[in-house]
């Protein structure tokens, strides 16, 4: 009698601990899932600006020591339902770049308003590598000098959906850096 009284105790218990566990193993994976949600990698889809374009505002440095601030938008030409791989995009940029600080001393206003064709190549789930050709127009307060070639390369790192940082590295223009949506 006692040997049968242990065991059903032994069991009714057993049965207990494995719906516990059931439940915990429940509960830890469904709290896993989301928190896995929230921090992974934006898809392709999750990239795409909810605006016909993406837009980027950025602080410049040129090669004759000016500083300033731009901005750009990207409007895509082909996009991942027409490229390979489903993740790059060939687009053309274009926007301004306002150079308003000197550091040799000079007061001086630029304005280099600009159009590159850009092709990103997503590198990751979340960086994208992207060299860009276009050009470039030069005017200052005392009037015009010229159109140059606008030759860069640049990256964008997605933290959030279609939220990246910006990196961008060329010439006339030597770095950018600032945030795309």
């Amino acid at each position: 009698m006692r040997l049968s009284l242990f065991r059903s105790r032994s069991s009714s218990s057993s049965r207990n601990s494995t719906r516990s566990l059931a439940l915990a193993a429940l509960l830890l994976g469904s709290g896993s899932a989301a928190r896995a949600d929230d921090t992974a990698a934006p898809s392709a889809e999750d990239r795409s600006s909810p605006l016909p374009f993406r837009l980027d505002a950025h602080a410049a440095l040129d090669w004759e020591s000016g500083f300033g601030a731009g901005a750009r938008a990207d409007i895509s030409i082909f996009d991942k339902n027409r490229m390979y791989n489903g993740r790059d995009e060939l687009a053309i940029s274009v926007g301004a770049d306002v150079m308003f600080v000197s550091f040799t001393g000079s007061n001086r206003l630029f304005v280099w308003p600009t159009a590159t064709v850009q092709w990103s190549l997503s590198v990751s789930e979340r960086f994208v590598f992207y060299p860009e050709l276009g050009l470039a127009a030069k005017i200052h307060s005392g009037g015009w000098d010229g159109i140059f070639p606008n030759i860069g390369f640049g990256g964008r790192y997605y933290m959030v959906r279609s939220v990246a940082l910006l990196g961008r590295l060329g010439w006339p223009m030597a770095v950018s850096a600032g945030v795309t949506f």
